[in-house]
């Protein structure tokens, strides 16, 4: 897709957006408790559950049709898969501070500032890698989409803080 403009790479990402904010909804109102159960926490923490899992994708595929009409083929599986691919893709993040004794839902006073970038870009990753894979976007594009990832998550974190949907800024 050598053809996509700045404004339709952000659309891409509209459907992770949208479902990660659900999801922390979910979260704070413990909606759904009995996928609240952790994936592996010794490996990824507490936080990382099968409500997540389940969630952002099958929301993110919702969605998707609404906000990909006119950028992707099949918004439906592009949904799905991105939000699939933004959700495995904070597993290595956690997976890494868990083996350095980082609490889940933590920061190290140590590197902080590389950790909240890491946690701002991890999921990005993902669904950058996951775009690129299904669209055959080229190399450029799948960094530009990080890097649009990147830009949008702080104003993302910040509302969810501000809606009392999230503990933290970062």
């Amino acid at each position: 897709m050598d053809n996509l403009s700045l404004w339709s790479l952000w659309q891409l990402l509209l459907p992770v957006f949208i479902a990660g904010c659900v999801h922390m909804a979910l979260v704070t109102y413990n909606a759904l408790p009995w996928l609240a159960v952790p994936l592996n926490a010794r490996l990824f923490g507490r936080n990382k559950t099968w409500r997540g899992v389940v969630v952002v994708p099958l929301i993110s595929m919702l969605v998707a049709p609404l906000c990909l009409a006119n950028v992707a083929g099949d918004a439906w599986l592009l949904g799905a898969a991105t939000g699939l691919g933004y959700m495995l893709g904070e597993l290595p993040n956690s997976a890494l501070k868990r083996a350095l004794g980082i609490a889940p839902g933590t920061l190290p006073a140590r590197g902080r500032w590389l950790f909240i970038f890491f946690d701002q870009a991890d999921s990005g990753i993902g669904v950058a890698l996951t775009c690129g894979w299904l669209l055959a976007l080229n190399v450029y594009q799948v960094v530009i989409l990080l890097v649009l990832f990147i830009l949008s998550v702080p104003a993302i974190k910040l509302t969810l803080f501000s809606l009392g949907l999230k503990k933290s800024r970062f």
